[in-house]
């Protein structure tokens, strides 16, 4: 046994001269060089927040391009579908969509369609967000029954979630925005008010797109965490469901209360300054 152990080792200089002579055949030989930092690694969202910037950096073979993909963790969302029945419109159909994250954007140093559609699909970057689509299940509930949706049925729910995302700065492709300099790069991720809580995955790929080839990735991420009492209130929500239910309706009736109270003041205000008024 010691004299295999000691042959063994003595092989380890000539393995190791052809794993450095023939660095393809490994995946460390496919990440070397790409590296990504996040500043800053956590964001706060309290009742004054308005968005904020996040900013990644890091390194790339030279030569290569850079496309990074920033996800919110995948989430249920509800939807309901309106049509007319009869003179009215109404509710006419539920449907739950599973597993869709809240933010998905998308930035790179020159333009998505130069990228073979082989990579764009291994990659989850494409103009369309067909990554999601595959990814997520869209159930319909209508009356009693409950099917799951495919094609265009399932589409349409998708569209208009995505189009709502698109409209709030939380899914968008940005590109020609990654700024470089040698082998290393640099952009700025906005987030908006609306942005999701949890762990954000931010991957970065650096994509020899000539011969249609990933040099590398590299992945870090963030977090965007609720506090004060946006943190009380989502964590009423998920311990106690029907005291937050109770507290947002009183919440509402007090809002409604200080409008109507708001509104009949500004009424007196205007009613008296027309009586001020002089009259020729």
């Amino acid at each position: 046994m010691r004299f295999k152990t000691i042959k063994a080792f003595g092989y380890f200089p000539a393995l190791l001269i052809v794993l450095l002579a023939f660095p393809g055949g490994g995946r460390p030989a496919l990440a070397a060089g790409v590296t990504v930092a996040v500043a800053p690694g956590e964001i706060d969202v309290g009742l004054d927040f308005r968005g904020q910037e996040v900013e990644l950096t890091g390194t790339v073979p030279a030569g290569s391009d850079v496309f990074v993909k920033v996800v919110s963790p995948a989430r249920n969302v509800n939807l309901t579908r309106k049509g007319r029945v009869g003179f009215l419109w109404m509710k006419v159909a539920q449907a739950e969509v599973e597993g869709i994250p809240k933010m998905y954007q998308i930035f790179s140093s020159r333009k998505i369609n130069d990228l073979p559609a082989e990579l764009q699909a291994k990659m989850g970057i494409d103009q369309n967000f067909q990554a999601v689509r595959d990814a997520c299940k869209v159930k319909e509930i209508s009356g009693n029954q409950l099917r799951l949706l495919s094609g265009e049925e399932g589409k349409e729910y998708l569209d208009a979630l995505i189009n709502m995302y698109q409209r709030d700065n939380l899914y968008a492709v940005r590109e020609n925005t990654v700024q470089k300099s040698g082998n290393r790069f640099r952009v700025f991720v906005p987030l908006p008010a609306s942005v999701a809580f949890g762990e954000t995955l931010v991957s970065v790929y650096a994509v020899d797109v000539a011969n249609g080839k990933i040099l590398g990735e590299a992945k870090n991420n963030f977090t965007v965490r609720p506090v004060g009492l946006v943190g009380l209130e989502r964590a009423m929500a998920k311990t106690n469901g029907p005291l937050y239910g109770i507290l947002a309706i009183y919440i509402a009736l007090a809002a409604g209360l200080v409008i109507d109270l708001l509104f009949n003041y500004l009424n007196k205000l205007f009613r008296l300054s027309k009586k001020t008024v002089p009259q020729n």
